[in-house]
């Protein structure tokens, strides 16, 4: 248009020349300043099992009140394409996403892709996220008996069932600290003072879970197996030992403990490129 505008000296079609290109450069001014009105930030990803979904909590900052974001926005993630926004937004929000998954492992999150094409789709801006977070799947549980041996199986010992994991011994004092489930709490209706349980000596000095256990089985399934345990165990609050390969984890019980134990059978013969570490 500017050649025959200039061929012809035709002013009309240098003035629609001139009027185009100031739109063309104004869009892509307008477009990188809305683009970054906004940031992103993502909340820590709580582990899921397999076959569960990821859930990612996205929290989207206005950076500025008085500079509101305008038009869409659009998130990329393996390929899925999601409007985050499709109008004006003055004041931070979250966003939700779910993240299928598929099978276990201790992975790096996939950088996520966040684009506009405000105000006329003349340009995409665009950015990759990369949060640095990792993203724990655990094996599926699969429910079976316990079988939680009273000696450390990798010291060479010939290792048996711990007897009576859940047979009570006594009542003593309760004491500041005890664990609620193990207050005898029919005696105290009774009006009673409030006691604690206890139980016998294996329990106690607590057992070990092992992967050896369930030679027999595919890996996969052993692992499920063993997850349940872990869970179990956990629950009510019994000191537990794992031996999964060449890893040992020393007995003990808690939150952190549990979750120790199902990192380990989450990343059993993962390659090292495929997850990330703690």
């Amino acid at each position: 248009l500017f050649i025959l505008g200039t061929n012809y000296q035709n002013n009309l079609m240098l003035l629609l020349c001139q009027f185009l290109l100031a739109i063309f450069l104004l869009h892509l001014f307008v477009s990188y300043r809305n683009f970054t009105a906004v940031s992103l930030s993502l909340k820590d990803i709580q582990p899921v099992y397999v076959s569960e979904h990821a859930l990612l909590c996205l929290q989207l900052h206005v950076n500025n009140e008085d500079m509101p974001f305008y038009g869409g926005l659009h998130i990329q993630l393996r390929g899925t394409s999601l409007a985050l926004l499709n109008r004006r937004a003055d004041r931070d929000r979250e966003v939700k996403l779910l993240l299928p998954a598929a099978q276990r492992g201790i992975f790096r999150l996939p950088r996520i892709t966040l684009s506009s094409t405000y105000p006329l789709g003349l340009f995409r801006c665009w950015t990759h996220l990369d949060f640095n977070k990792s993203l724990a799947i655990y094996p599926k549980p699969i429910a079976s008996a316990l079988k939680l041996t009273s000696t450390d199986a990798s010291q060479g010992d010939t290792a048996g069932n711990v007897a009576g994991i859940d047979e009570f011994d006594t009542l003593r004092a309760f004491k500041p600290g005890d664990p609620m489930n193990r207050v005898a709490w029919k005696q105290a209706a009774k009006g009673g003072e409030l006691s604690t349980k206890t139980f016998n000596q294996a329990q106690q000095e607590g057992g070990w879970l092992s992967l050896d256990t369930y030679a027999g089985e595919p890996l996969e399934k052993a692992l499920g197996l063993l997850t349940y345990q872990v869970n179990r165990l956990s629950s009510q609050q019994h000191v537990f030992g794992l031996n999964i390969g060449n890893k040992r984890i020393e007995p003990s019980t808690g939150e952190a403990h549990k979750h120790r134990c199902l990192k380990s059978l989450a990343r059993y013969r993962q390659s090292e490129q495929d997850y990330a570490a703690d």
